[in-house]
């Protein structure tokens, strides 16, 4: 967090646009920040030669936000509105009685909110809160008690306990495998309709990764669909739209519940895992308490075992 400073446009800059932009107006602006409508567009102005982009079209009766402009706006909106709301908060005596968890959008769409009523249920005076990001722990762990996350670690501040080593392997519907001819060998995905997860993060493992250490060659890096969300990929899957690389966690509910099926049993284990985190500072009861639930959630039941994922065959026939 240490580059905030350097990275952050001027608070009064954005606090600024933020107003223009909600009014569509400089001069309503000018009013609600309590300063002159040559201010507000100066700020505007500077703000747009830092990022070096137009934030607005100046219109003859008013103010309209360019593409790029709507995006900083509800950025800048919902940044304002956590901080208003959290002041208010401390106003009226604190916290509440709660946790925060830090999730990626797929633990927390596959994992953890299928599952939470159970520790709701177990613990109604908790409040809980899923604080998820897809740019890794780290940029939330100033804002959490405790999470599950994806890697190797180490996680300043957090204490790491391993639930599941990362494993990898192809996925996709009933109704997708039984449309295509019956598949053998991992040769023969090369192809099959192959759906992509969209991410420059270093270490990710797609389609070429995984290939090679299949020790498959020839993948031309061909995919029909690409998509930058693993929840979004794994919902094309369950859609029929072809296959995917699936990992244990993400998808052993959708074996289970045979949305998706393994097409092969073909599996690669990487050096990451999936590890509980939480924080080494000393942890109240609430927070020991959710990382009890988590722990035993494992103890009580592994990954879905590949056979018990794949369709019988006389239903393929």
């Amino acid at each position: 967090m240490a580059d905030l400073l350097t990275r952050l446009p001027r608070l009064s800059a954005l606090l600024m646009f933020e107003a223009a932009a909600r009014h569509s107006s400089f001069t309503l602006a000018a009013r609600e920040c309590g300063v002159t409508q040559a201010a507000v567009s100066q700020q505007v102005r500077a703000l747009e030669r830092e990022l070096g982009i137009a934030l607005f079209r100046r219109l003859h009766r008013g103010l309209e936000l360019t593409r790029q402009g709507s995006r900083l706006y509800r950025a800048a909106a919902m940044a304002f509105e956590h901080v208003a709301n959290t002041a208010d908060d401390l106003r009226d005596g604190g916290w509440p009685e709660g946790i925060a968890i830090g999730v990626t959008f797929a633990v927390a769409t596959y994992w953890l909110i299928p599952r939470l009523p159970r520790f709701r249920a177990l613990h109604p005076e908790i409040e809980v809160q899923i604080v998820a990001t897809d740019r890794g722990f780290q940029k939330v762990a100033d804002r959490v008690d405790a999470g599950i996350a994806f890697g190797t670690g180490p996680w300043p501040g957090f204490k790491a306990t391993l639930l599941l080593p990362g494993r990898v392997f192809p996925v996709c519907s009933p109704a997708y495998l039984r449309s295509r001819p019956r598949l053998s060998r991992v040769e023969q995905l090369l192809g099959e309709t192959l759906l992509s997860i969209d991410t420059d993060r270093p270490g990710h493992i797609d389609w070429p990764v995984w290939f090679a250490e299949q020790g498959v060659a020839g993948y031309t890096g061909h995919v029909s669909l690409k998509i930058n969300s693993h929840p979004l990929l794994l919902q094309a899957a369950c859609e029929g739209q072809g296959i995917a690389l699936g990992w244990n966690l993400l998808t052993d509910d959708l074996l289970r519940e045979g949305r998706l099926v393994r097409p092969l049993d073909a599996t690669m284990t990487t050096a990451k895992g999936y590890y509980f985190l939480m924080t080494e500072a000393k942890c109240p009861e609430r927070v020991l308490a959710f990382r009890d639930w988590v722990l035993g959630c494992f103890e009580q039941g592994g990954p879905v075992p590949a056979a018990a994922s794949r369709i019988p065959a006389e239903t393929l026939a």
